[in-house]
This record gives C-alpha cells, sequence and structure tokens, in this order.
C-alpha cells in the first residue's frame, strides 16, 4: 500500500495588511504548504487603499520600541515584545526588498513615495501571488472548529475548508475573538 502524504495547509482568514503579510511570509518560509486567504468582502485590502487619505500610512518613523509602545496606551506593554522582534525599521526593509521605497514626512509617518494606496495594494498583492497564496474574495467564514490536528473552516456558501494551521487576523472583527476564544 503507498501512502501519499498531503501537503500542510494554512488557512489565513482575513484579507487585510496582517492577513496578506502573515500568508506571504509562511508561504515564503515553508514552500510545501498550501496557503490559503480568506476575505470576506468583495476587495482585499480595502482599509489599505483607504488609509492615509488615500495614500495609505504604511509606519512610523521610530525604531526605539520603548519610545514606540508610548504610543498605544491600552496595548503597549504587550506590544513592546513584538516591537523587539519587529519594528518599523523591518517594516521599510521588507517594502524596500519588494521594489516600495517609503518616505518619512514631519510628524514621522511614512507614506510610499508615490503617494498612493495603490503601491502598498499592488505590493502585497503580487507579493502573495509569487508565493503562491491561494486568494479568496467573497468567502466569509461562518464557523471554525478545531478536530484533532485539524481547523475546520466553514464558510457560509457550506463549504468546509481544512487546514493544519489556522492564522485569525481580522483586526477588529468581533468574529476574530469569538472564534479565537472558542479555540482556547
Amino acid at each position: 500500500m503507498i501512502r501519499v502524504e498531503q501537503s500542510p495547509t494554512a488557512i489565513i482568514i482575513g484579507g487585510g495588511a496582517a492577513g496578506f503579510f502573515g500568508a506571504i511570509n509562511l508561504a515564503r518560509q515553508s514552500p510545501q504548504t498550501q496557503v490559503v486567504l480568506l476575505e470576506a468582502g468583495t476587495q482585499f485590502l480595502s482599509k489599505v487603499r483607504i488609509s492615509g487619505g488615500g495614500r495609505c500610512n504604511v509606519t512610523h518613523h521610530c525604531f526605539d520600541p520603548a519610545q514606540l509602545v508610548q504610543n498605544y496606551p491600552r496595548g503597549g506593554k504587550a506590544l513592546r515584545g513584538p516591537f523587539s522582534r519587529f519594528q518599523p525599521q523591518d517594516v521599510i526593509t521588507w517594502f524596500a526588498a519588494e521594489g516600495v521605497i517609503l518616505k518619512t514626512e514631519g510628524d514621522g509617518r511614512m507614506f510610499p513615495v508615490t503617494d498612493d494606496s495603490a503601491t502598498i495594494v499592488d505590493c502585497l498583492t503580487n507579493a502573495a501571488r509569487q508565493a503562491g497564496v491561494i486568494l479568496r474574495a467573497q468567502a466569509p467564514v461562518r464557523e471554525v472548529v478545531k478536530r484533532d490536528q485539524q481547523f475546520l473552516v466553514t464558510l457560509k456558501s457550506g463549504e468546509t475548508l481544512t487546514g493544519d494551521r489556522l492564522l485569525i487576523a481580522t483586526g477588529s472583527n468581533p468574529l476574530g475573538y469569538r472564534w479565537a476564544e472558542q479555540l482556547g
């Protein structure tokens, strides 16, 4: 009997900047993993498109994690560790490697030199496609459960996806919090 191993699958819920960034980096670091990114709406990166008045405020020109967390009074303590591991300089370097140059404004906000959020949208979309990420818009999630070592993600259409990894990148959407809570 020949056993065929199925490649690992990661499901990313949320087609915003965090979802794209997570999907791209996972696909690049683990090319044998099938990465599926789900977006409930018709358009990926919708908040990126309108951020910064349509120019896309990408990051802030502050490279000291202790100083950076002061801008987050309700989450500063929790963010200190993550900002020490991946901070604005890393964001700048990542985008530069993708061909996007950022500029700093007088107040420290950083935007693409094009002053156009489409630069960031195109960068993330192209990087995801080149990394082999499967992009699925209009794929709202109804339910997420964990059975054994697998995550079962049921879409509102009734389709169920199975993955051994799951990233919930839904921002402030209360559904994301509920799924995370249910998963423990």
